[in-house]
């Protein structure tokens, strides 16, 4: 038991300094603003004053001032290793006050539309214990920190979700089109599933909605959380449902996407302007 009181103590005082900042860096005024792929940024480094195109490990990336807030923006890569990998190098590189992940996702809960937002109170990695004859089989992670287990649950900092719900407030509608109809979009909180799955089985659709409660299904909103949370970093996440969830969705996300990316990002680059 001795032995585990000083990583108890850390995570205590992790947790305690989570909505401010890491404890591992004196954070910088940057924001580090992350997408999958490349239709999910441009809303964004459209909108940088003195923006630049540089570099980091072979990654490239655009800084500039987002509405007098600078900011770094970059695509992640699709998946989980891609997200932690970049998520990491960011974090390192740049020393962000806040890491804000915007993006697309399929949609679990029937009531979303494509063009809706989301911004996640929850993530989950929903592929990660034993795949059984039964069903999955959930476990808690295992970090490197002596092996400690960590919960499959990553959830932003309360007082960066309450800033979220300042921008929900005064975010206008947007107008979309999609799936044979014109309407306008709703902002608000909800619940995202990662995993390396781009489309998934009925079976695990049903899932993802009687176990996680989940909104949308993506692939790294949730490893993002993950490194976050592991280093003390706060963030948010945003995601624009797309297509419905499904086995075979290419031909619908590749429809649908584009317009779950420009809607995720327009939210996305209103709440950092006027909330963050």
């Amino acid at each position: 038991m001795k032995r585990f009181l000083p990583l108890l103590a850390l995570l205590v005082v992790s947790q305690l300094v989570f909505a401010e900042g890491s404890p591992y860096y004196e954070a910088s005024d940057t924001i580090v603003i992350l997408g999958a792929v490349p239709q999910e940024i441009p809303v964004i480094v459209e909108q940088l004053v003195d923006m630049k195109k540089q570099s980091v490990w072979g990654i490239p990336y655009y800084s500039g001032k987002l509405h007098g807030k600078p900011v770094v923006v970059a695509i992640g890569g699709i998946g989980k290793t891609f997200t932690a990998m970049t998520t990491t190098l960011f974090i390192q590189q740049f020393k962000p006050r806040l890491v804000v992940m915007t993006g697309t996702g399929a949609r679990i809960n029937k009531d979303l539309r494509t063009g809706d937002v989301i911004v996640a109170t929850h993530a989950y990695e929903h592929d990660y214990g034993s795949l059984t004859a039964q069903g999955m089989v959930y476990r808690p992670m295992n970090s490197p920190v002596n092996g400690a287990e960590v919960e499959n649950d990553f959830k932003p900092a309360e007082s960066y979700l309450l800033k979220a719900d300042e921008a929900m407030k005064t975010y206008p509608a947007q107008s979309v089109t999609a799936n044979g109809s014109t309407y306008t979009n709703r902002v608000r909180r909800g619940v995202v599933a990662s995993s390396d799955l781009f489309g998934v089985p009925q079976g695990r659709i049903e899932l993802l909605r009687n176990k996680f409660k989940a909104d949308i299904m993506e692939m790294e909103s949730a490893p993002l959380g993950h490194v976050c949370e592991s280093f003390g970093v706060p963030y948010l996440i945003v995601r624009a449902g797309s297509n419905v969830a499904q086995e075979a969705p290419n031909n619908d996300y590749l429809r649908l996407g584009p317009i779950a990316a420009r809607e995720a990002a327009k939210f996305t680059a209103y709440m950092v302007s006027s909330y963050l």
